[in-house]
């Protein structure tokens, strides 16, 4: 019944994160992730290694856990749990692409930068 429009799922991830840290060094606002690029990164992850992909992004269990309780379906849920680790941190698509290729998810990695073409 908690559901929100995308529009306000985006602007949640696109809040800037550097309130209270200012010798964390400035990361450029496009590279923090938007609504569009969450569906592709849910897209190029496959299901069964989803939890294993937030857990090496270091969302929490609890919140892994507690995502999955109060979101009935896996899409929502991958999106709910994206959406809260952009709320937590530096959310970028270098972190993505690091966590894929830990995972020995090299090809997904590739498929996903195909997908969203980084620019200069």
């Amino acid at each position: 019944m908690a559901r929100q429009s995308p529009k306000h799922q985006a602007l949640l991830c696109e809040q800037p994160s550097d309130e209270g840290e200012p010798s964390a060094p400035p990361e450029p606002r496009s590279a923090l992730l938007q609504s569009y690029q969450l569906y592709a990164v849910i897209d190029a992850v496959p299901v069964r290694r989803w939890k294993e992909f937030m857990r090496m992004l270091e969302l929490r269990e609890a919140e892994i856990e507690l995502v999955e309780l109060e979101v009935a379906h896996i899409r929502d849920q991958q999106y709910e749990m994206l959406k809260r680790w952009c709320q937590q941190t530096s959310a970028t698509l270098d972190r993505v692409f690091a966590a894929l290729e830990r995972m020995e998810l090299a090809g997904c990695a590739e498929a996903l930068r195909q997908s969203l073409p980084v620019g200069p």
